[in-house]
């Protein structure tokens, strides 16, 4: 799994993984638009609500319940990048700024699946924290993304 290194400015972060899926784009991509079905290979969402639109497309809103050093959150998400079998990304604002960018690519072997995760820490804690939980939220990054592999896969 390929890392971009992390580069942390005043208070926003931004890191990146990437994987080979042997698999078409096309069905990585349905993966990936079928947010509902995130919560079988990503860790950081626990239920997914509200789902705006079926098929998902730009635009398209969701809740996300999740926990943050044992606290439950919830989060309005939007769909701010759509690009068919190409791209696919997403982010909130609150309660606090975070996006998540998808990219396909093809390769021999299948896919390369590209994801960036960035973000800027609501708090004084989140700011002097801001190179661990960069650390934390790549290494979470780097499991979902081979959890959606093997899935995908059919190892899982």
């Amino acid at each position: 799994m390929e890392e971009t290194k992390s580069k942390v400015g005043s208070v926003a972060t931004e890191t990146g993984v990437s994987v080979i899926i042997e698999r078409p784009p096309e069905e990585v991509f349905g993966a990936l638009i079928n947010v509902a079905g995130h919560t079988d290979w990503a860790r950081g969402p626990e239920e997914i609500t509200d789902i705006s639109d079926d098929p998902v497309h730009l635009g398209t809103t969701w809740q996300q319940v999740g926990k943050v050093l044992g606290k439950k959150l919830v989060t309005s998400m939007t769909v701010n990048t759509y690009e068919e079998n190409r791209k696919f990304g997403y982010g909130s604002e609150k309660p606090f700024s975070m996006q998540f960018l998808f990219t396909l690519a093809p390769v021999s072997s299948g896919t390369e699946l590209r994801m960036v995760a960035s973000g800027e820490p609501a708090n004084i804690f989140g700011k002097v924290a801001l190179p661990i939980l960069t650390r934390s939220v790549e290494r979470q990054m780097e499991s979902d993304l081979y959890t959606l592999k093997a899935i995908l896969e059919g190892e899982a």
